[in-house]
């Protein structure tokens, strides 16, 4: 969903956030808004109970923001309170009936935005009678996931607000075929034609196979694999915060990491956590991504704090506790200290209340009543407290400082009997080998997430007549700005709630001659269109590669006396022309002004040496054979072998970085695995390079 430009309430989204609705079924018989609310919050307390569990069986730790829900009843108010005025934006929500809405923001670690999409789908199949919708910056990110499934009609364009959760599975929402694709569906139409048919527009298998298989690793119902246990050696104060909080810690490791001039100075003093206070030895959770973080992050103690530590030589591990610990006790120092800096400011006093207030003015929230009259202080109060509940649903710097600043007024003292008993039991720290992936490992990886892939290898075998061939047939795919189409994929088509004849369905497909519009062929249609060269054209550049990789050197007279003298005759070079040409006479035909172009070239060309780069045939010697030295010394040019060549240098110019021939070998399906630094090229040859 478009955001609103200038919004005040959520004034912290980034791109960063995951967005994400769920419709109950309320019952018809609700009266008055009193009811309806009561109804709503039953509701919210039941499904918060269902992500409570399954956070605390997999001991989730959310990176930035939690997964929380909102009650919208889509009153009048609301909408001018929730900013949502916005013609267009009510147009394309259109009028939503009561339901939970959630924004999260997932910072630097992906898994948050996956583990949400799994609370939905237990959220829906535990609640049948809930709708789920998600989303992201990136849009319908769930059919992303699924891209090599989906059906010919889906794009970005076509699918903004088709992709629904009922049941725990995906529901994708089709138009009947006798309206356009591109027609845009506004979320409470969706919503409604779900609940008249649950089922009519579940995905196919292949694309529910996706989403399973990206959720995988949340089915098991214990620890997520991504938590990493570490010993830590951490003042007493801030030990016994983690033990109350344990989600103090990704606030904390963040607050470091991006730490500014002013937080730098907070660390010369540590006010809340000193070093000279006692320190002690504990098991703390990371996810993997907060420990890399913190892990990597260069910082080195000031001594003259007292932070006193090992020798990194003589005990490594002990000093990777010690220090790891400075780091975490200073990301809850500027946590603290960030609180204080806005402790005594008022509501009234801050930017964003200030201009949320301007815009509830501009909007006529406050009825022209007059400033200080009892109906103003009346809305002036719910749009404060409006305020504050919106604020809430974002763990800020401040907000999670202020929570610190009372933990730490406020001890808990089964938190302290836990450290005790703690310290004499601690858990081995888990290794962190995973931070390093060696290229076959990455490699490995990919394969996993992407499907297996054909290597070639720089310096070994590499069949060059088979390489070509796969070049040829990539090249014969057809490709628009969308990207290539794979040959053999039909087009998949899911059911609609239209009840059209047949006949009128296609009576109304083939009158669409609008800009953009697509002709639905059947397989005869399509075996048409490619032996119908008007339907089904050629780009030109890939016929020019084509012509070339097809290309067979004419017949030449044996009177060559230099490298490049088979160019410069005028004879065998119309010849070769017309050779090049006829391949492609009923595709794209070689024009004069091409041909002149040819011709200039080929003559500049025979007063190089260009000609020594072309790598040639190897005859087979003949005994009996005539003496002919002009005969011998030629050798036809192997096209094979030159392309994998050129192929081969230029990838190993790009030395690992993006390049032409990197973004070739990606489009067409194949990779270059690494070549070992001892290895030496071999020279390359019709079966081998």
């Amino acid at each position: 969903m478009t955001k609103l430009p200038g919004g005040n309430l959520e004034f912290v989204r980034e791109d960063d956030f995951v967005e994400y609705y769920i419709f109950p079924k309320l019952p018809d018989n609700l009266g008055d808004e009193a009811q309806l609310q009561q109804q709503m919050l039953k509701i919210r307390s039941e499904i918060s109970a269902i992500v409570r569990e399954k956070t605390l069986e997999r001991s989730f730790l959310w990176h930035k923001d939690e997964f929380q829900l909102q009650i919208r009843t889509g009153s009048a108010q609301e909408r001018l309170l929730n900013e949502e005025t916005n013609v267009e934006e009510e147009e394309e929500l259109g009028d939503l009936p009561p339901h939970f809405h959630g924004v999260t923001h997932y910072g630097d670690n992906i898994s948050d935005e996956w583990f949400i999409v799994y609370l939905l789908t237990e959220i829906t199949r535990a609640r049948g009678d809930c709708i789920a919708r998600v989303s992201d910056s990136d849009g319908e990110f769930l059919l992303i996931e699924a891209a090599d499934a989906l059906p010919d009609w889906a794009s970005p364009e076509t699918c903004e607000q088709r992709v629904y959760l009922v049941g725990g599975c995906l529901q994708l929402l089709q138009n009947s075929a006798a309206s356009s694709q591109d027609k845009s569906i506004s979320m409470a139409t969706a919503v409604q034609r779900i609940r008249l048919n649950p089922t009519l527009y579940r995905c196919s298998r292949e694309i529910q196979s996706c989403i399973d298989a990206r959720l995988k690793e949340f089915q098991i119902a214990q620890p997520h694999f991504s938590i990493h246990r570490q010993v830590l050696e951490l003042p007493q104060s801030a030990a016994q915060l983690l033990k109350q909080q344990p989600r103090l810690v990704s606030a904390a490791v963040r607050a470091f990491c991006d730490r500014d001039s002013l937080d730098t100075k907070a660390l010369r003093t540590m006010r809340y956590f000193p070093p000279e206070a006692k320190r002690l030895r504990t098991n703390v959770r990371f996810t993997r991504c907060l420990y890399a973080m913190l892990m990597h992050q260069q910082y080195v103690p000031e001594k003259r704090l007292g932070w006193n530590l090992t020798d990194a030589v003589s005990q490594p591990e002990l000093y990777k506790e010690q220090l790891m610990g400075v780091k975490l006790a200073s990301g809850l120092e500027i946590l603290a200290s960030q609180a204080k800096r806005v402790d005594g400011q008022q509501l009234e006093e801050t930017p964003a209340w200030r201009s949320y207030l301007r815009s509830l003015q501009g909007k006529g929230y406050f009825r022209d009543n007059i400033e200080g009259s009892a109906e103003y202080q009346e809305l002036l109060a719910k749009a404060k407290e409006y305020f504050r509940g919106n604020q809430e649903r974002f763990r800020t710097a401040t907000r999670v400082g202020a929570e610190i600043l009372e933990l730490l007024l406020h001890p808990a003292e089964a938190a302290s009997e836990e450290l005790r008993d703690e310290e004499n039991n601690l858990q081995p720290s888990d290794s962190d080998e995973w931070l390093n992936i060696s290229a076959e490992d990455l490699d490995s990886m990919l394969q996993d997430r992407y499907g297996p892939q054909k290597l070639y290898k720089p310096n070994g075998d590499i069949n060059a007549e088979e390489f070509t061939k796969q070049l040829s047939d990539f090249l014969d795919r057809q490709s628009n700005y969308e990207g290539i189409e794979h040959r053999g994929h039909e087009e998949q088509e899911l059911d609609s709630d239209d009840d059209d004849e047949p006949t009128q369905r296609a009576r109304t497909s083939t009158s669409g001659s609008g800009f953009g519009a697509k002709v639905k062929k059947n397989a005869s249609m399509r075996k048409a269109c490619q032996r119908n060269s008007l339907i089904q054209a050629e780009e030109p550049d890939s016929t020019h590669v084509r012509n070339f990789l097809d290309f067979v050197i004419p017949e030449d007279n044996w009177d060559s006396t230099s490298e490049m003298s088979d160019y410069a005759d005028e004879d065998d070079l119309e010849g070769n022309l017309k050779a090049l040409a006829g391949s492609a006479a009923n595709v794209f035909p070689l024009d004069r002004q091409i041909q002149s172009y040819m011709q200039q070239m080929d003559r500049e060309l025979a007063q190089t040496s260009v000609g020594k780069s072309f790598h040639g045939q190897k005859k087979k010697k003949v005994e009996d054979e005539d003496d002919f030295d002009d005969i011998e010394d030629f050798e036809p040019i192997n096209i094979n072998v030159n392309t994998l060549r050129n192929m081969m240098d230029s990838y190993q110019s790009q030395v690992g970085g993006a390049g032409p021939v990197s973004n070739l070998f990606s489009a067409m399906g194949v990779g270059m695995a690494a070549a070992g630094d001892d290895q030496e090229p071999k020279d390359l040859s019709e079966s081998a390079v």
